[in-house]
C-alpha cells in the first residue's frame, strides 16, 4: 500500500478558510479510491500560488519527501501546488527524482506532459486574473474613487467603498510641511521639528527626511503627492515577484500608462504652494542640485548692499562665525563697499529690534489698520482705472457704431472706411484685453478682508515667537519672517566701525522710519518707509 500525503491551499483572492478542509476531505476520498494510506496533511492558507516562497506547508512537504516519508502526493488540482510553470516543473522534477507520484482529484496522475500543460494553463489563468483585476481598478479610478492604498491626510469614508475624506489634523501637518519647505526649511529640519513636537508619523515611529522627500517616479513622499492638490494619479508602479527571493518588488511604469482623475474635494494644498515646492525640489535634485549650497540662515537671500543693491554672500569665517560681503565687490570690484560683516551679529540685531517693537502689542492693531487703509486705496485705484477703461471702451464702440451707421446711409466712402475701421478695432481690442487681464472689482472687495486677516495672523504669530521662544526659534519663524520682511539693507562700513542697516518690507510700516538702526547705540531716523501692501 502506498503512503500518501495531501496538500491543500487557498489563495488570497478567495479568502475562504474552509476551503482547506474541503480540499483535504476531497483528497482523502481520492486517496481511498487509489488504495493509498494518508500519512500526512500539509496546507497553506491565504497564500498565492504564484510563487513557492512564503509557503511553509509546501516547504515542509518537500522536506518530508527528502526523508522518503511518502511516495504519493494527492492534491485537488495541479494549480493548488503551483500556478507558475517553472515552480510546478521544479516540484514535479524533485518528487519524481525521489520516486514520488503526483495524483490529483482533477486530472489524475500527473506526468511531464501534463505538468507542462497544467503549468501553462495555471499561469495563463493567474495572469488573466491579474489583468481583470487591473481593469476593474482602472474603472474605479476613472469613476473618481480610490483604487487602494493609503495616503497620509486621508481616511476611507465608512460605508462608501473607494471614497476618501480629509483628516483635518493630518491635513494641517501637510500644509505646515509645504509652507516650511517653500520657505527654504530643509526636510531634515522639518522632520526634526515634527519629531520634537511628538507629531505622529505616517508610518513608523518617527518622521524622516525621506518621508517628506519621497521618490518622484514612484509618487512617494509628502512633497510629491498630487492628491494634495486634488489630482489622483494611479498606476505609477507595478508589483512583480523576484524569482530568486519570492518578494514583491515595485517597478516604474511608463508615464503613458498612468491613469489620471480629478478629486477637488480632496485638495489640501493650494496650487501655487504645491508648484513652488516642486520647483524647489527639481532645482535641488537637478544636475546642479548636488552643488547647491545646503545651509540657510534666517537672513539668507534678504541681505542687500546699500551701495549697489547687490546681494551679500558668505566670504569667510573665523572664531566669531561666518562673515559676509558684497558679492559685486567680491566678484568684479564694481561696488565700492569692501566691508565685511558677521551675519550672526546682524541676525541678533534684527531679533532684538523685533522684540523691542513687539513689546507694545498695540502696534499690531496699528499695523493692520494701516494695511487696511492702503488695501482700500489700491482697491479704489483699481476700480477707478477699470471704470475709465470701461468708459473708453464704450466710446470706441460708439464710434464704430457711428461709422457703421454712416455706411448704411451712404455717407462715407469705402476708402475712408478702410482707413478708419482698423484703427478703431485695434483700440477696441486693446481695451478689452486690458479689462480681461484685470482683477474684477467685485473680487477685490471679497479678497481684501482675507488678506488683512492673514496679515494679522502673521504679525501676531511673529510677535509670539520672538517674545516667548528666545533664541530657540522654530522653523515657522523663518516662514512668517519672510512674509513680512523683503530685505535688510546693510550700509558700507570701515573696519571696526558700527553696523548700520535698514529693515525693508511690510514691517517698516509698523515702526516707521526709525527701523533704520545701528548695531550699538541709539536708533537713528531716516530711510524710506515702505507701505505694508508691497506684497499685494
Amino acid at each position: 500500500m502506498k503512503h500518501a500525503v495531501i496538500y491543500a491551499r487557498y489563495s488570497t483572492d478567495l479568502q475562504n478558510d474552509r476551503s482547506v478542509e474541503d480540499q483535504i476531505a476531497l483528497c482523502r476520498s481520492h486517496a481511498d479510491r487509489l488504495g493509498a494510506e494518508v500519512v500526512g496533511e500539509y496546507s497553506d492558507r491565504a497564500k498565492s500560488g504564484a510563487s513557492m516562497f512564503g509557503r511553509p506547508g509546501l516547504a515542509s512537504l518537500m522536506q518530508a519527501a527528502e526523508r522518503s516519508e511518502f511516495d504519493l502526493l494527492v492534491s485537488e488540482s495541479p494549480d493548488r501546488i503551483s500556478r507558475d510553470i517553472a515552480d510546478l516543473a521544479h516540484v514535479h522534477k524533485n518528487l519524481k527524482f525521489r520516486g514520488v507520484e503526483i495524483n490529483c482529484v482533477n486530472g489524475g496522475a500527473i506526468d511531464t506532459v501534463q505538468v507542462g500543460m497544467y503549468g501553462v494553463i495555471g499561469q495563463m489563468q493567474r495572469e488573466e486574473s491579474a489583468k481583470k483585476t487591473k481593469r476593474g481598478m482602472v474603472g474605479v479610478v476613472r469613476s473618481g474613487r480610490n483604487a487602494g492604498g493609503k495616503s497620509y491626510g486621508y481616511e476611507p469614508v465608512p460605508g462608501e467603498r473607494g471614497e476618501l475624506q480629509i483628516v483635518e489634523a493630518e491635513a494641517a501637518v501637510i500644509r505646515r510641511v509645504f509652507d516650511l519647505y517653500v520657505h527654504r526649511v530643509s526636510p531634515r529640519a522639518i522632520a526634526a521639528a515634527l519629531n520634537a513636537e511628538g507629531v505622529p508619523a505616517p508610518r513608523g515611529a518617527q518622521w524622516n527626511a525621506s518621508t517628506i522627500n519621497g521618490n518622484d517616479k514612484r509618487g512617494h513622499g509628502l512633497l510629491r503627492n498630487p492628491l494634495y492638490v486634488g489630482k489622483r494619479v494611479w498606476n505609477r508602479v507595478r508589483m512583480i515577484k523576484d524569482p530568486t527571493t519570492g518578494r514583491r518588488v515595485s517597478r516604474e511604469n511608463d508615464p503613458a500608462e498612468y491613469e489620471y482623475s480629478d478629486a477637488p474635494h480632496l485638495r489640501i494644498v493650494e496650487d501655487a504652494v504645491y508648484e513652488a515646492a516642486r520647483a524647489r525640489k527639481e532645482a535641488a535634485s537637478g544636475p546642479r542640485g548636488k552643488y547647491a549650497p545646503r545651509s540657510r540662515r534666517l537672513l539668507t537671500g534678504l541681505l542687500r548692499c546699500a551701495s549697489c543693491g547687490g546681494a551679500l554672500t558668505t566670504t569667510s569665517a573665523d572664531r566669531s562665525g561666518p562673515r559676509i560681503m558684497c558679492s559685486r565687490y567680491r566678484e568684479s570690484g564694481s561696488c565700492e563697499n569692501a566691508g565685511r560683516y558677521y551675519v550672526q551679529k546682524i541676525e541678533r540685531d534684527v531679533l532684538d529690534r523685533l522684540r523691542e517693537m513687539f513689546a507694545d502689542t498695540s502696534v499690531i492693531d496699528a499695523y493692520v489698520e494701516e494695511y487696511r487703509l492702503e488695501s482700500q486705496r489700491i482697491a479704489n485705484e483699481r476700480r477707478s482705472s477699470r471704470a475709465a477703461k470701461e468708459a473708453a471702451l464704450a466710446d470706441v464702440q460708439a464710434r464704430v457704431a457711428r461709422v457703421i451707421d454712416q455706411i448704411s446711409r451712404g455717407q462715407i466712402e469705402d476708402d475712408d472706411v478702410a482707413a478708419i475701421m482698423p484703427g478703431l478695432r485695434r483700440e477696441r481690442d486693446a481695451i478689452k484685453a486690458d479689462l480681461a487681464a484685470e482683477e474684477p472689482a467685485s473680487n477685490i472687495v471679497i479678497l481684501k478682508p482675507r488678506a488683512i486677516e492673514r496679515f494679522r495672523q502673521n504679525i501676531e504669530q511673529l510677535a509670539e515667537i520672538v517674545q516667548s521662544k528666545g533664541d530657540d526659534l522654530p522653523p515657522e519663524f523663518g516662514t512668517v519672517f519672510r512674509e513680512l520682511v523683503s530685505s535688510v539693507i546693510v550700509h558700507p562700513r570701515k573696519a571696526g566701525a558700527e553696523y548700520r542697516y535698514e529693515i525693508k518690507g511690510k514691517l517698516s510700516a509698523i515702526a516707521g522710519p526709525e527701523l533704520s538702526a545701528v548695531s550699538a547705540g541709539p536708533m537713528v531716523a531716516g530711510g524710506r518707509i515702505e507701505l505694508p501692501t508691497s506684497g499685494l
